[in-house]
């Protein structure tokens, strides 16, 4: 794979990076994981999980593919895996990061602690504290639906001060239009 500093070996366990729309087929989306099951001549053969369909790959489809032995937590949201291993700390760990973290393995869940967080060669006695105080502290965003309207904005388009001040107003031109037997009173006609 081009700019990658790694090959892909039969048995490796492999996520998409990018949507891949194979001819004929359904496409495959960003983020789905696989395992390569064959390597020839024509390129590479994926499994897909959950489905078992096979994908094959080739030339310029390859440089979507990387391992995925390791994933981010945020990737990882919604996947359900066997075993787990988890590296945690550091200034990305709360709440939700850590239940992602605890959530994803059906038979059983590895800790490790970030170097950052054990303190002098790991024997700070209370590394495990502040690692539960991190844990404890929601990080959550509030999306901008959450928001009720304000009643009163102090804001209206028609006061708006960028707005020209002898633009008509839509009712008028509505009037204008309706009332065709009314002599044409603008500048330059009717006279």
């Amino acid at each position: 794979m081009p700019g990658v500093h790694y090959g892909l070996r039969e048995g490796d366990l492999i996520a998409f990076t990018a949507q891949h729309r194979p001819s004929g087929q359904p496409r495959v989306e960003n983020g789905t994981r696989g395992q390569v099951s064959a390597i020839n001549e024509r390129g590479v053969t994926v499994t897909l999980d959950g489905s078992r369909r096979r994908i094959q790959l080739a030339g310029e489809d390859l440089e979507s593919l990387r391992l995925a032995y390791a994933q981010h937590v945020y990737r990882q949201q919604g996947a359900t895996v066997e075993r787990s291993v988890v590296l945690t700390g550091g200034w990305q760990t709360s709440k939700e990061t850590a239940y992602v973290e605890a959530t994803r393995a059906r038979h059983g869940t590895t800790w490790f602690i970030a170097r950052d967080d054990l303190g002098a060669e790991g024997q700070d006695a209370g590394r495990i504290t502040r690692l539960a105080q991190k844990m404890a502290n929601s990080r959550a965003h509030t999306p901008s639906l959450a928001y009720r309207e304000r009643l009163n904005p102090g804001w209206t388009p028609s006061r708006d001060p960028l707005r020209l001040r002898t633009a008509p107003s839509p009712t008028r031109w509505l009037i204008r239009t309706l009332n065709r037997d009314a002599p044409d009173r603008s500048s330059g006609r009717g006279r």
